[in-house]
C-alpha cells in the first residue's frame, strides 16, 4: 500500500467525501483529488496536520508500519459534528446567541452530574449518583477530596 491509497482509506473509514474532507482540511478538492491519485504528496507539515487529524503516527500514513498507534489527541470531529459546525456558522447573531446558551446550560447540567475520580493509575469520570449509590452499599458516606494536599 502507498500513502496515496491509504489517505483514501481513512477518509473513507471516517465517511467524508473528497469534496468535505477537503473543504475540513481547509484545502482546496483538487489538491486532495492529486494527493488520493498520488500525482503529488504533502509536505512534512501537512503530514504531521493529517496524522493529528486520523490520530496515526506520520509512520502509518507513509505505509512505513501497519501499526495504528493512535496519536495521542483529540479526536477528529466526525461528519455530524462538522455539519453542526456548517449550520451554526450559517446562522445570525441571534441563532448563534441561542445555540451557545443551550450549549452552556447542557454542559454545566452535564459537568453537575458527573465528578471526576482517579482509580487504576487513570482519572475517570463517573455519575454523582453512582458514587452516592457505592457508598450507600458500603454502608459509608461519601467524601469530598482536597485536591490541593495530594
Amino acid at each position: 500500500m502507498e500513502f496515496h491509497e491509504r489517505l483514501v482509506e481513512l477518509r473513507k473509514e471516517r465517511g467524508f467525501t473528497r469534496e468535505d474532507f477537503a473543504e475540513y482540511l481547509g484545502i482546496s478538492k483538487y489538491t486532495l483529488r492529486n494527493y488520493e491519485l498520488g500525482k503529488t504528496e504533502p509536505g512534512h507539515v501537512f503530514l504531521k496536520y493529517l496524522a493529528n487529524v486520523f490520530k496515526v503516527s506520520v509512520d502509518y500514513l507513509l505505509c512505513t508500519t501497519d501499526d495504528r498507534t493512535p496519536y495521542n489527541k483529540t479526536p477528529a470531529y466526525t461528519t455530524q459534528e462538522i455539519e453542526h459546525i456548517k449550520k451554526y456558522r450559517d446562522l445570525d447573531d441571534h441563532g448563534k446567541d441561542i445555540i451557545d446558551t443551550i450549549l452552556e446550560k447542557e454542559y454545566a447540567r452535564c459537568e453537575d452530574e458527573y465528578i471526576e475520580i482517579a482509580a487504576r493509575g487513570g482519572k475517570y469520570k463517573v455519575k454523582k449518583e453512582s458514587v452516592v449509590e457505592l457508598a450507600k452499599s458500603l454502608d459509608t458516606e461519601p467524601y469530598e477530596v482536597d485536591h490541593d494536599l495530594c
